[in-house]
């Protein structure tokens, strides 16, 4: 037997939860302050000053003058923008698609019943867990045009000359692209391992009584599996690819000539090397806004309707 509530006892209920409700809630937003604190300080409040300062003609010794919006001008009238733009997204198109690749292969690779499989696993993640410092040092030694091992080896199996690797403008961004992929392939291919693991084995048996082979099963099984994964991982290379600085810092300089300088570096020169930290600032949000528009993008392109 069904009760009614009359429209005055559910006005009664909803109005005495009310202060539960409340309670609940700033209960909620104690258990978020531990990450809301720091969230403000170290992320809300700089982005805030910078958006600040890029009004401003701001140096070393802090605020000069009130400048409205003629810093962006400055940037849109800056032929060297697009080109730093361009550079940073052409190192976009050239190491994710290879490192994305090279994690996935050497994921399917360790997700065999390889022998000592954790040791091999070990040894591809060890690099990322170095600093972009140390990486970029490391290559440096490697790519040296006289003395380089690179070279040495290459002159063992008969290429003649020397392959200036760094001051050559056809091949510093591969020299730049293999040092990432070799620092952060070992990070990719762990999450692809991790994704792997989380596809059901009965699919794979299937399939094989289907008649399905190897070909097949990875077209229609493995990689639909991985499809967030893959997603996932996009965004993160291309994120992190936009973001290059320290490579060519330390191992180009952003030469030879202009070749490999990056927005990110431009962005550094103006600031620390030109003194000219509004400026930077407004370089630095308009790059933001870029980076934010790319992902947008690469979601639309990814995602999928279930």
């Amino acid at each position: 037997m069904e009760t009614k509530v009359s429209e005055r006892d559910r006005t009664w209920v909803l109005r005495e939860r009310k202060p539960l409700r409340i309670v609940l809630e700033m209960k909620a937003l104690l258990y978020l302050l531990p990450f809301l604190i720091p969230f403000a300080i170290f992320y809300l409040w700089p982005v805030g000053r910078g958006a600040w300062m890029s009004l401003h003609v701001w140096g070393i010794q802090g605020m000069q003058k009130y400048v409205g919006l003629a810093n962006y001008k400055k940037i849109f009238s800056d032929s060297n923008f697009y080109l730093y733009v361009w550079h940073s997204i052409y190192f976009v198109l050239i190491c994710t698609p290879t490192i994305i690749v090279l994690g996935l292969i050497l994921a399917l690779l360790i997700n065999q019943n390889l022998r000592f499989r954790t040791l091999i696993r070990s040894m591809f993640f060890l690099p990322y867990v170095l600093s972009v410092s140390v990486i970029s040092f490391i290559w440096l030694r490697l790519f040296d045009s006289k003395y380089g091992p690179i070279n040495a080896f290459l002159h063992l199996i008969g290429v003649p000359g020397d392959i200036h690797w760094l001051t050559d403008k056809h091949f510093a961004w591969w020299a730049i692209t293999l040092t990432t992929d070799w620092w952060s392939v070992g990070f990719v291919m762990v999450l692809f391992l991790a994704g792997l693991q989380e596809i059901p084995t009965d699919h794979y048996e299937a399939a094989k009584i289907d008649g399905a082979g190897a070909w097949k099963q990875f077209i229609h099984i493995t990689l639909p599996g991985l499809s967030r994964v893959m997603q996932i991982q996009v965004f993160y290379q291309i994120i992190s690819c936009l973001k290059l600085f320290g490579q060519v810092q330390i191992m180009t300089g952003g030469g030879p000539g202009d070749s490999t300088n990056t927005m990110i570096r431009y962005i550094y020169v103006t600031g620390f090397k030109k003194d000219m930290f509004g400026l930077a600032s407004a370089q630095s949000i308009v790059f933001c806004v870029i980076m934010l528009l790319l992902a947008v993008v690469q979601f639309k392109l990814t995602d999928r309707k279930d």
